[in-house]
């Protein structure tokens, strides 16, 4: 917008100073020139065609002296790109004077033509301020969207090693109750049968037999308690990995999860046994040199998808015990299993949420 705005002032100027002159049919083509040099200056980005287009000015003006008032035109590409020999323009000014010239008018031109130079130079440094300007809003904004990504990183880094301290924990705990409540129960119980054998009258025999059913109730319950905090304390990315794991030395393993942490104990365990049955059958029955493996967790359901580029070495019509029973552990949750044997083996599991 700023050069439409300077050469618009520079061809006003040499309009000027053709109008100053003797009015002939050399001066209305001078101005048309004038403005077809302007519109193509423009239209003209590289700094040949500018050279070129000077170049043709210049010796257009050695014929059509009347040219020579829209010389700054030239003058300003050349400065703006920097073209030193645009200067000759001045030599081409003064050898088009046939007769004394005016001095107000040789004022004007010089005055325009040092005006050309000066908004040349300041539009090109705006321009330049301009690009520095957008580049450093562009690195920003990037080195901003890049911290926050860093941020976010960081962030879900330490929620998962939140989650795994809290699973270390329930492991623990579970252990510290099996390991201590649970064995002084079960010694307990021994205790109280040896004592209702021993005392088989009644009425000690009665109340020995009540606190035992306390002691086999409270078995029980811990028993409970230590599943439930074992089961919920599994991770399943971790227990995926370890399976896939020892197969990095033979096979090309790439392994994808994006579930969250709230991801069912029913589900963890269908797709642990189906995972381990799968890489069990590549392992016997597939030529396969790359497994893929993907957990995602969608909106609405869960997902499974194990596949290998290999081709089974035994083709059979119906299918073998392994995939019946991971059929059967999908059903149950009321999920979808299938399978695709294009273009390698495919096992793919779709488990909605609010099926189970």
């Amino acid at each position: 917008m700023a050069v439409l705005v300077d050469k618009g002032i520079l061809l006003v100027l040499g309009i000027l100073l053709t109008v100053w002159q003797e009015n002939s049919i050399w001066s209305v083509v001078a101005t048309l020139i004038g403005i077809i040099t302007a519109a193509l200056s423009i239209y003209f980005t590289d700094k040949k065609r500018k050279m070129v287009l000077a170049a043709a000015v210049f010796i257009l003006s050695l014929f059509v002296p009347e040219l020579v008032c829209f010389l700054p035109l030239v003058f300003y590409d050349c400065a703006e790109k920097q073209i030193y020999w645009g200067a000759s323009g001045i030599l081409i000014y003064i050898l088009s004077f046939t007769e004394k010239p005016v001095m107000e008018q040789v004022i004007l031109w010089l005055i325009t033509a040092v005006l050309s130079v000066f908004l040349a130079r300041k539009t090109a440094q705006q321009e330049q301020l301009h690009r520095e300007l957008i580049e450093l809003r562009d690195n920003s904004v990037e080195r901003d969207l890049a911290l926050k990504l860093k941020n976010k990183n960081l962030m879900e880094k330490q929620d998962y090693e939140i989650y795994l301290a809290t699973l270390r924990e329930r492991n623990r705990i579970a252990r510290e109750i099996h390991d201590n409540v649970g064995h002084m129960l079960s010694r307990s119980i021994l205790q109280m049968g040896a004592l209702l054998a021993i005392h088989p009258e009644n009425p000690l025999h009665e109340q020995l037999s009540g606190v035992s059913d306390t002691l086999n109730q409270a078995m029980n319950s811990i028993r409970e308690s230590v599943h439930d905090l074992h089961d919920d304390s599994i991770d399943l990315k971790q227990v995926i990995s370890e399976v896939l794991k020892p197969l990095g030395e033979n096979y090309q393993i790439l392994f994808e999860y994006d579930m969250g942490q709230d991801v069912p104990r029913e589900v963890k365990y269908c797709f642990i046994t189906v995972v381990k049955e799968a890489v069990s059958n590549i392992l016997k029955h597939s030529d396969a040199t790359k497994i893929f493996v993907i957990l995602r967790e969608h909106p609405a359901f869960y997902q499974l998808s194990v596949e290998d580029n290999g081709t089974v070495k035994e083709k059979k019509d119906d299918e073998g015990i392994g995939l019946i029973n991971m059929r059967e552990r999908v059903e149950a949750l009321n999920g979808t299993f299938r399978v695709n044997r294009e273009q390698g083996f495919r096992i793919f599991i779709s488990v909605r949420k609010n099926a189970m």
